[in-house]
C-alpha cells in the first residue's frame, strides 16, 4: 500500500483538483491519503472536511513546517511507500504507479520523482546537484542566473543540460513529488524538523546517499506542479527560510567544527540573501517600466 502525503497551508484554491486527480489517476494500487493542515485560516480543511471523507486530516494548532508535518504524517501512516504530495500539484496519469514500479524494480532505490510541469506545459527543472560554496551562488533566483541565464555553473547546478525524457540517477528531487520506502525512512531518519521550509528535500537525499540509496528521476509519471503556491510572490519569508536552510545544510554536512569558519558561512548566506532581495527589487522596477507606455515619459 502507498501512503499518499500533503502538507497544506492555505491550500485552498488548489487542494480539491490535488485530491481530485488522485483519485482519478491512481489505479491497481492501494493507497491512503493524510493531509496535514499547517494551521491554515482559509477553507482548505472545510473542503476536505466535507468533499472528502475518506481523507484523513491532522489539523497542527501552528505552522509546524514543512518536514515535521510529513513526519507526523509518517508516524501515523501504514503504507510501505510513502508518497509526498505538494496541494498545488495534479497528476495527469497513473504516476504513482509508475514511481512504485521503479522503486520495486531496484532495492537499491531510496526515493524517486516524477517528471513535473507547470500548468501551461512547460519543463519543470525538478533535479538538482547538491549544492557546494560555488554553485548555491548560481542557484534559480541568483542575480547571476538572471543575467547570464546560460553560464556553465547554473547549467550543471540546475541539471538544464539533464535529459528530462530518461530516467537516470540525480543528487536530489524536489519534495513537492517524491516517493520513498518507509524502510528506507526508517534506516535513516525522517525529515529533519530544524528546516522549517526548503532544503529538508536536499537533505533527505543526501543522507539517503550517505546510506548508499539512489535518487532517481522517473520521467513517465507525469505530474503538473504550480510551483509556490503556499508563499507570496517577490522576496518574503520563504526566501528567508531558504537561505537559513542552505546555512544549516552546510553546517551540518559540509562544514568543519570551527568558529570563524561558520561566521564566514553566516556572513556568506547573508550576502547570498542581500543579493536575491536586491535582484527581486531591480527586476520590479524593470518590469514596471517595461509596462508603461513610453508617451508618459515625455
Amino acid at each position: 500500500m502507498v501512503t499518499i502525503i500533503i502538507v497544506t497551508f492555505n491550500s485552498e484554491n488548489f487542494i480539491r483538483k490535488c485530491i481530485e486527480s488522485i483519485y482519478d489517476k491512481t489505479k491497481e494500487i492501494d493507497f491512503e491519503i493524510i493531509v496535514v493542515d499547517n494551521n491554515s485560516s482559509d477553507r482548505t480543511t472545510e473542503i476536505i472536511y466535507r468533499e472528502f471523507k475518506n481523507v484523513r486530516l491532522i489539523r497542527n494548532r501552528r505552522n509546524v513546517g514543512f518536514g515535521a508535518a510529513n513526519n507526523i504524517a509518517i508516524a501515523r501512516s501504514a503504507g510501505e511507500f510513502i508518497m509526498l504530495l505538494n496541494p498545488d500539484t495534479v497528476l495527469e496519469n497513473n504516476a504513482i504507479r509508475i514511481l512504485v514500479d521503479h522503486l520495486k524494480r531496484d532495492p537499491k532505490i531510496g526515493c524517486a520523482g516524477a517528471k513535473l510541469q507547470y500548468f501551461d506545459g512547460t519543463l519543470q527543472l525538478s533535479c538538482r546537484k547538491f549544492p557546494n560554496y560555488i554553485n548555491v551562488f548560481f542557484g534559480r533566483r541568483s542575480i547571476i542566473r538572471h543575467l547570464f541565464p546560460k553560464n556553465p555553473v547554473s547549467r550543471e547546478f540546475m541539471l538544464e543540460n539533464m535529459d528530462y525524457n530518461c530516467v537516470q540517477e540525480v543528487d536530489w528531487i524536489m519534495g513537492a513529488a517524491m516517493i520513498m520506502r518507509r524502510s528506507t525512512i526508517e534506516e535513516i531518519g525522517s525529515f529533519d524538523e530544524s528546516y522549517f521550509l526548503f532544503v529538508e528535500d536536499t537533505d533527505l537525499c543526501y543522507r539517503m546517499m550517505m546510506a548508499s540509496k539512489k535518487v532517481v528521476y522517473v520521467p513517465s509519471a507525469h505530474i503538473r506542479h504550480f510551483h509556490g503556491a503556499s508563499v507570496s510572490k517577490g522576496f518574503s519569508k520563504a526566501q528567508l527560510h531558504h537561505n537559513i536552510g542552505m546555512y544549516k545544510f552546510f553546517r551540518k554536512h559540509s562544514i568543519p567544527k570551527n568558529k570563524l569558519l561558520e561566521f564566514v558561512l553566516y556572513c556568506a548566506i547573508l550576502i547570498r540573501l542581500s543579493i536575491v532581495f536586491a535582484t527581486e527589487q531591480i527586476i520590479t522596477i524593470l518590469n514596471f517600466f517595461r509596462r508603461k507606455p513610453m508617451e508618459e515619459y515625455r
